[in-house]
């Protein structure tokens, strides 16, 4: 087998493989400059008492650009300084009685300062709340600078379920622009699109490609044409940081393209991952991760290439 058959073979095996992501983890936010408590609460759909508690701060307390915050999920309380067991069960509009058993306390408990508190009912609907937790309270803010569009939308109701018209607004934002063809984007691309918002802290998403119409230079097998798919960069995030979160979402596919301006997301079965070292323009150049175009002969590419990108 010729050397360039054997890198060829080499990136079949690297180029595709699984990635065991992990779940979700716990909300936490990045402080950004000029943001305070009564910001970041309203954003997270929390009160600022909890917030600051959660965090062992006063509510009044200045931040820090960089610093993280733990956001408390929906049905947990943190003690803030002075609160009694009675006075967060009337808070919460829940009996001290319930409130106490739920946390396995005597009703005239004393509480410390930062104790978690689950509220009655939460430690039964937990699992089923933990995966939409972190997106139930995200905006999405998308901006196509190709056609100087931009949308701020709240893809998810209350109850963590796709919000029918801004489903519906967001289609029409991802539509082929040549086409003017619409399609449903799919739901697990809106969950991707709001843990992007939630980790990067609401910074625009960026679309720099999106539903691509199978009559347009397509021939179907894209993902982007079945509304699965985006290209996209984040401001003021690095395309590597962006990549290297991306990979920790579930079943999703991430392609890199160094030379490009752009990160490739999808949702799919399996976790898929690839790079394209090829230029604006020019043929792919898949690589398997790790390797550099300067181990190769001047247009030399593996003629291998990443399943229904």
């Amino acid at each position: 087998m010729s050397s360039i058959g054997v890198w060829r073979a080499f990136a079949v095996v690297f180029l595709v493989f699984l990635l065991h992501a992990p779940a979700h983890a716990q909300r936490k936010h990045t402080v950004q400059q000029g943001q305070t408590l009564g910001v970041i609460a309203k954003r997270y759909r929390v009160s600022v008492t909890n917030l600051a508690a959660a965090n062992r701060l006063k509510k009044t307390s200045n931040l820090r650009v960089g610093q993280v915050l733990r956001v408390p999920p929906k049905g947990v309380v943190y003690v803030y300084p002075g609160q009694t067991l009675t006075g967060i069960a009337q808070l919460n509009k829940v009996s001290v009685k319930k409130l106490a058993a739920a946390n396995r306390l005597k009703p005239d408990a004393t509480l410390r300062v930062g104790q978690r508190l689950e509220l009655p009912g939460y430690s039964a609907s937990a699992k089923a709340s933990k995966a939409r937790s972190a997106i139930l309270n995200g905006l999405v803010t998308l901006e196509r600078p190709a056609s100087k569009e931009t949308l701020r939308v709240r893809l998810f109701d209350k109850t963590g379920k796709p919000d029918p018209k801004a489903r519906t607004r967001l289609a029409r934002f991802l539509r082929d622009r040549e086409k003017e063809e619409v399609t449903r984007p799919h739901t697990r691309l809106l969950r991707v699109l709001s843990y992007l918002a939630d980790h990067f802290n609401g910074r625009t998403i960026v679309v720099v490609s999106a539903y691509r119409s199978a009559q347009n230079g397509n021939d179907g097998s894209s993902r982007h044409t079945t509304g699965e798919a985006v290209d996209i960069r984040i401001e003021g995030v690095p395309n590597e940081v962006l990549r290297d979160y991306c990979l920790t979402l579930s079943k999703v596919g991430v392609g890199y393209y160094p030379r490009s301006s752009f990160v490739h997301v999808d949702v799919r079965s399996k976790a898929v991952y690839w790079v394209d070292w090829s230029r604006p323009g020019e043929p792919p150049l898949y690589l398997p991760p790790g390797e550099t175009p300067e181990k190769y002969d001047a247009g030399v590419s593996s003629a291998v290439s990443p399943p229904n990108l």
